[in-house]
């Protein structure tokens, strides 16, 4: 009987898009992929594969003809948020097939973070769209998600790499796809970095990327593919740069670096 394989995909905004890049070199090598746990943007990610197993579908959805829907659902609000998150839940749903968690191909967890008790809140049954809506809602950016009796935030705050879920779903191989290692990449001194807005700013990041490798700890593998710093402002850009297909790129190339190990241990008995 062959080993399951768990995948753990992170939260990271834009960046998430190299998740679809791991997904795709996974499958070119024929590696199952037996449980998923996803946050935030791997929430995406993870929810729309888990449903269809279909990659060239989620493609179309976030690098082809229908990316532009991506950022129709923008609505301004005065409070608690830029954006109330209406409109991408329906459209989440639409995508989505109306699909609940017990119509998944793969088994699928979700998480989010619940403001009130600052713990992690997992999905698992129920609306896949709900789950995401929640579980993408950036402090700030969307406003809080009210579910049942939690106020929930975006699930990276609390859990950005779910490899612990995924491990308690019954992987005995754990994959995850952190996002985070984007501080690497910023050049940052203190001569060109005196302002207290850019010094908050690589703290938190750093902060962030610790957090992320404390969420790694159940992992046999950690792909790390490479990340530009993407902040809010890129979004805007999305359509006329390359950032996405790069992104894709990045997340294949550092999956094909772990394929040899990860096949050895798939033939272990």
């Amino acid at each position: 009987m062959r080993k399951k394989v768990g995948l753990a995909l992170g939260s990271g905004g834009i960046r998430g898009l190299a998740h679809i890049g791991v997904i795709k070199k996974l499958l070119e090598h024929n590696i199952p992929i037996d449980y998923i746990a996803g946050s935030s943007i791997g929430a995406w990610v993870g929810a729309h594969y888990a449903l269809f197993q279909d990659i060239e579908k989620l493609e179309e959805y976030t690098l082809q003809k229908k990316k532009e829907k991506f950022f129709s659902f923008l609505e301004p609000t005065l409070s608690g948020g830029l954006i109330k998150g209406n409109k991408i839940e329906k459209l989440l749903n639409d995508w989505l097939d109306n699909a609940n968690f017990e119509n998944t191909k793969i088994p699928l967890k979700i998480v989010a973070t619940d403001l009130i008790t600052g713990k992690t809140t997992i999905f698992q049954k129920g609306k896949l769209s709900t789950a995401v809506r929640a579980s993408i809602s950036v402090p700030t950016l969307f406003k809080a998600f009210q579910f049942k009796n939690k106020l929930l935030v975006d699930g990276g705050i609390s859990n950005p790499v779910p490899d612990d879920i995924v491990k308690k779903m019954g992987a005995d191989i754990v994959i995850s796809v952190n996002l985070d290692n984007y501080i690497k990449n910023e050049k940052f001194n203190e001569k060109n970095n005196k302002k207290l807005s850019s010094i908050t700013q690589r703290s938190l990041n750093i902060l962030r990327y610790n957090l992320s490798l404390h969420s790694t700890t159940n992992s046999d593998f950690i792909i790390e593919p490479h990340t530009p710093v993407v902040g809010i402002e890129s979004f805007k850009d999305y359509f006329s740069k390359n950032i996405p297909y790069t992104l894709v790129k990045n997340g294949a190339k550092e999956t094909e670096k772990i394929i040899p190990e990860l096949k050895k241990l798939l033939e272990q008995k």
